[in-house]
């Protein structure tokens, strides 16, 4: 314990020695610091907040639900495509160097190239969405070494133009951005929408034949009728031929009354088998020539299946139609659209004090490091008398070492 208080008292020893030294070492430095900071270049920050843009239509989907929900155990925000889209549009090269072009920045950046313009322009840009959901954008602009009253206000200025810029630019692409891909989008629609119009017009003209040729004008009301009119043509068969019996119990083959009767017996007969079979040109052969109102039944399958199928594919592709057209349209008013997309919550405005440099924080990290030199400094010296006055040896090495080192210095210097 007795070492360890010895060796405290001989560094507070050290400190307290040199303590002038310390002490002007740091004060020099604080104002050298401070006369530094009243000449370096001044840069003000004007700052511009805009609206979380809005998503297109009423989507209720399942990605819609999602983006609307914060997924904080997994770290994730709710930040919508939109709004991660304003941000890739505000850091793009494209905004970037309209910028650069519009303020002439390469000449106020003293830069070589526009790439290297741009560089240099997006460590002056912050982009940072806040916890409402608002975007605020935040440009800073500089004035040179030892600037005057009227470089200051000329910097606050261009802070604010250059920042509401920034705005009326990302309005621009987003708009562009959106015309085009409204524009492909019709494109696309029109191309389905014309197709569609061929297809209901081959199927329509499809199932205006099949009605021409089978005279099925309305298939399902022709069936019902067809039956009814074939039962009613059954029951007075029936009828006739109870008759026809009934006569020949009283009178011979060759009476003319039972003649008449069998002779209408046999052409409702005939009547009955074309409602089975149809006519002798019978329905569905090529001649085209049977339109009768009631089919033939054995034929009624078959021409039901391809009615129904004609009769499906008109309303399939009409109701296409009806699910295009209102799209077609859509797409061309969001292709014709000019209204801006950016809503602007606050605008840029002049600053009235500079961002950096912070003076005060400027001078005492340079102060600390001062202080902290000059602690080591002073240990250093220190150390180095007791070496002098306590190692002769060391100490004539160690002069040794520096000579030799000097003298290489010199030799190299000579070639």
């Amino acid at each position: 314990m007795e070492k360890k208080q010895v060796n405290i008292i001989d560094y507070l020893y050290v400190l307290v020695k040199w303590r002038k030294l310390i002490i002007i070492n740091f004060l020099v430095v604080c104002i050298i610091a401070a006369g530094i900071s009243l000449i370096l270049p001044k840069w003000y920050r004007a700052e511009t907040t805009i609206l979380p843009p809005l998503e297109e239509g009423a989507q209720m989907g399942m990605s819609s639900i999602m983006r609307n929900l914060s997924v904080g155990g997994l770290g994730l925000g709710a930040v919508s495509e939109e709004t991660n889209l304003f941000l890739a549009i505000l850091n793009s090269r494209t905004v970037m160097e309209a910028v650069a072009r519009k303020f002439d920045l390469m000449k106020r950046y003293k830069t070589k190239n526009m790439e290297e313009t741009v560089r240099t322009l997006r460590g002056h840009v912050s982009v940072k969405i806040n916890e409402e959901g608002t975007i605020t954008l935040g440009v800073e602009a500089g004035t040179p070494y030892f600037a005057t009253e009227e470089e200051e206000n000329e910097a606050r200025e261009l802070a604010k133009k250059m920042a509401n810029f920034f705005v009326e630019e990302l309005d621009r692409v987003n708009r562009d951005l959106k015309v085009e891909k409204a524009r492909n989008t019709r494109i696309f629609i029109e191309k389905r929408y014309q197709q569609n119009l061929e297809d209901l017009h081959l199927a329509e003209d499809e199932l205006k034949q099949f009605q021409q040729k089978y005279g099925a004008i309305a298939l399902p009301e022709q069936t019902k009728a067809a039956i009814t009119a074939a039962a009613e043509l059954k029951a007075k068969i029936i009828a006739k031929e109870v008759e026809v019996g009934v006569l020949k119990r009283y009178v011979g083959s060759s009476h003319a009354e039972l003649i008449k009767v069998q002779n209408e017996l046999n052409e409702l007969r005939k009547r009955y088998n074309e409602f089975k079979y149809g006519t002798e040109a019978g329905v569905g052969d090529n001649s085209g020539e049977s339109k009768d109102l009631f089919l033939p039944f054995d034929k009624i399958p078959d021409l039901g299946l391809q009615y129904a199928r004609l009769v499906r594919e008109v309303t399939l592709q009409e109701k296409l139609l009806e699910f295009l057209l209102p799209q077609y349209e859509q797409a061309k008013i969001q292709e014709a659209r000019d209204t801006p997309t950016v809503q602007v919550l606050d605008k840029a405005v002049k600053p009235l004090k500079r961002s950096k440099p912070k003076r005060m924080i400027f001078v005492l990290l340079w102060g600390t490091i001062s202080l902290i030199l000059g602690v080591i400094f002073a240990f250093f010296i220190e150390y180095w008398q007791r070496i002098k006055a306590e190692r002769n040896k060391d100490y004539e090495n160690i002069t040794k070492m520096i000579a030799e080192l000097k003298e290489d210095i010199r030799f190299r210097k000579r070639k």
